[in-house]
Order: structure tokens, then C-alpha cells, then sequence
């Protein structure tokens, strides 16, 4: 049971990291389909930086929005995989806690940055759909391993 738990945890972590790094490769992938304007770093901290990023986001087309939801599902969908090899593939739990965790961060990300009206209703529920649609597809059926195998 320990070394279940553990596997569960460490699965957690990785698919979180590694759904986070694919996430942001992947907006900064769509930097070539919706290029920043010049002195604009989505990745910076400086409040000045923040600024100039938030007032290009509020310029966005929707297919730049509907391109952000496809890199956070996709992100989440690939932490979520992850997570269920790491842990062994015998729960869903690992694959829907990356989701619960990328979900929080959707929400995070909703106040920081602005977003049309609609884009909550579309990209939030991507989070948990794509975790689960990972983990329904990676779970072992019919594992009668002992616990600590």
C-alpha cells in the first residue's frame, strides 16, 4: 500500500511538471500564429512587462483564445497520462488531481490575464473532461496484482 501511495505521488508531481512544461511549449508555440508585439515577454514578472501583456491579450482574435484552451487540454491531457504511467495505472485518482491542479490554475489564470466573457465556459471544463478521458483510457482493467507488487 506504501509503495502505491508513493508511485500516486510521485505521479502527481511528474505529471504535473510535465504537463506544465508541454503546456507552456505549447503557447509558446502559438507565439508564431499570434506574435507578441515587440518588448512583450508573457514570461516575465516585471509589473511594466504584465502590463504590456495584458493590453496585447485584450487585442486577441477569438482563435487566439480558442488556441489558449487547446494548450491547456492539451497540457493537462499529457500531465494527466503522466501521472497514470508514473502511478502505475491502477486509479484515476493520479490523472484527476492533475486535472483538479490545472483547473485551479485555469482559475488562477482567468483573473490575471483578460479573457473574453465566454472563454471560462469553454476552457475550464477542458481541465477535467481530458484528465479523465486519460485516465478512463490508461487504467488497467481487471488488475489483480497484490497492492504492493
Amino acid at each position: 500500500m506504501g509503495k502505491r501511495i508513493l508511485l500516486g505521488v510521485l505521479g502527481v508531481v511528474f505529471g504535473i511538471v510535465a504537463g506544465m512544461i508541454f503546456m507552456m511549449f505549447l503557447h509558446w508555440a502559438t507565439t508564431f500564429v499570434y506574435p507578441l508585439p515587440e518588448g512583450v515577454d508573457f514570461m516575465s514578472q516585471e509589473p511594466e512587462d504584465q502590463e504590456r501583456f495584458k493590453e496585447w491579450a485584450a487585442t486577441l482574435p477569438t482563435g487566439a483564445f480558442l488556441l489558449a484552451t487547446v494548450c491547456h487540454g492539451l497540457g493537462c491531457l499529457a500531465g494527466a497520462v503522466v501521472a497514470m504511467l508514473v502511478a502505475g495505472r491502477r486509479s484515476l485518482i493520479p490523472a484527476l488531481v492533475v486535472g483538479v491542479f490545472f483547473t485551479a490554475c485555469g482559475v488562477m489564470n482567468l483573473s490575471a490575464v483578460p479573457h473574453p466573457a465566454w472563454f471560462a465556459y469553454v476552457d475550464l471544463p477542458v481541465y477535467l473532461i481530458l484528465a479523465l478521458v486519460a485516465g478512463v483510457l490508461l487504467k488497467r482493467q481487471g488488475d489483480t496484482a497484490p497492492a504492493d507488487a
